[in-house]
């Protein structure tokens, strides 16, 4: 699905035949490829017997097709939640505050996976923190794997730049209007993405090194490195 576009995608869906061609299309054919269709894919699939299939293709596929006035993903929602938070705790000096209850909040989940990474390892750790939970892979597209290493698209810099682009109000001062995002990429970086994965690490017991860019990495430092 690749050499779609997005707008491409749309249409061939609906082409093929609507929640069918997207599943096909998702891969859930794939076994049979070579083979022959085999109806007991369709049968014995655990995802095809779920009773909101339906609502969920609906939602990658409205999804994909919004368009404008940019390019929607699935992690739409919490990026802008996060920014938007982001933005009002850096305007009020507050955002190492907020970090930290972050990460205060999340100590019931932590907790959990530092035992397993006890028992696992720290390729456990890393895991967890990124592609073995349904709000990290969702914000987290493209996760390359590798071991105690992740590396994927930064998440927020084109939100951050549609935010400022057009989420704008009056000035109290000129009465123009202004964009009500005054955050950085780079705070954005600095300030929330490195201060979480350390906190997160910190608190599951491992060490990692973590350079955020066009393509973040995050990597675990085993103890002879550190």
């Amino acid at each position: 699905m690749s050499d779609l576009s997005r707008r491409t995608f749309s249409k061939q869906t609906l082409t093929l035949g609507g929640a069918l061609s997207l599943v096909t299309l998702l891969g859930l054919q794939g076994k049979t490829r070579g083979a022959g269709f085999d109806p007991t894919l369709w049968k014995n699939n655990k995802f095809l017997k779920r009773d909101d299939v339906d609502a969920a293709l609906k939602s990658l596929y409205v999804t994909y097709d919004s368009t404008y006035p940019y390019d929607h993903k699935f992690n739409e929602t919490i990026t802008k939640t996060q920014l938007r938070t982001l933005q009002f705790c850096i305007m009020k000096g507050i955002e190492k505050d907020y970090v930290k209850h972050y990460i205060t909040t999340m100590q019931p989940l932590l907790q959990r996976i530092k035992k397993l990474v006890e028992q696992e390892g720290p390729e456990k750790g890393i895991y967890s923190m990124f592609e073995g939970t349904s709000c990290s892979y969702q914000l987290y597209e493209r996760i390359n794997i590798k071991e105690n290493e992740r590396s994927f698209p930064c998440p927020y810099k084109a939100m951050l730049g549609h935010c400022k682009k057009y989420l704008k109000a009056p000035s109290a001062s000129t009465g123009e209007y202004e964009s009500v995002f005054t955050i950085t990429w780079n705070d954005v970086c600095s300030k929330w993405c490195i201060p979480v994965w350390t906190g997160f690490a910190e608190s599951i017991g491992i060490t990692i090194a973590a350079q955020p860019g066009e393509i973040c990495t995050v990597k675990v430092i085993k103890p002879e490195q550190s």
